[in-house]
């Protein structure tokens, strides 16, 4: 008995277990802005060996856009917006330090980010570097939806406050009408 008595005191005075530091916003920004270009390049590569089969099911052609107009990108903002709220509403409704309830934000955050990912990483690995052509905006669409999951990652630790969760959603719309503009207008047209 004394010897486990021991050990459990080594333990605890080893130097490896000091609590780890938090990241602040700008890090936990940036490491969703890298994940969610981790996770396209990651659908890039595994659509490569599939990409006739994805082809077929996408149908997209390389033809010149029609020309832009105001309702064409309201609509293409709102549907932006509509992908950054799922991750901005669950850290408004702070689900709590019930772990369950962690998990089932996690899983419905993920999935719903993973979907844009997944169709845009696809995309890419079925059609190549040619359609980076049509898709100037994407920058500014991960960088909204990465504020959105900072906001959803801060909240499930603790971390965020009211006013955060305001200026990330603010940055996190104005960064995808902004895309939603390019998206309109900066692509090829006819």
């Amino acid at each position: 008995m004394a010897a486990s008595d021991r050990q459990l005191v080594a333990a605890a005075l080893d130097g490896s277990s000091r609590p780890r530091r938090r990241a602040g916003l700008a890090a936990t920004t940036l490491e969703s802005y890298c994940l969610l270009w981790l996770g396209t390049l990651l659908a890039a590569i595994l659509a490569i060996p599939i990409a006739g089969q994805l082809r077929g099911v996408f149908a997209f052609r390389f033809a010149l856009a029609p020309t832009g107009t105001a309702s064409m990108a309201a609509l293409i903002a709102v549907n932006n917006v509509r992908a950054a709220a799922v991750p901005l509403l669950f850290a408004v409704i702070k689900i709590g330090t019930r772990r369950w309830l962690l998990i089932v934000g996690d899983v419905v955050v993920g999935a719903s980010l993973a979907v844009n990912v997944a169709l845009g990483g696809f995309a890419l690995g079925a059609y190549g570097l040619g359609l980076l052509r049509y898709l100037p905006q994407w920058p500014l669409e991960w960088g909204g939806l990465a504020l959105a999951l900072a906001g959803w990652r801060r909240a499930r630790r603790g971390q965020g406050d009211p006013c955060e969760l305001a200026l990330l959603a603010i940055g996190a719309a104005m960064l995808l009408c902004l895309a939603a503009l390019l998206e309109t207008y900066a692509v090829p047209q006819a």
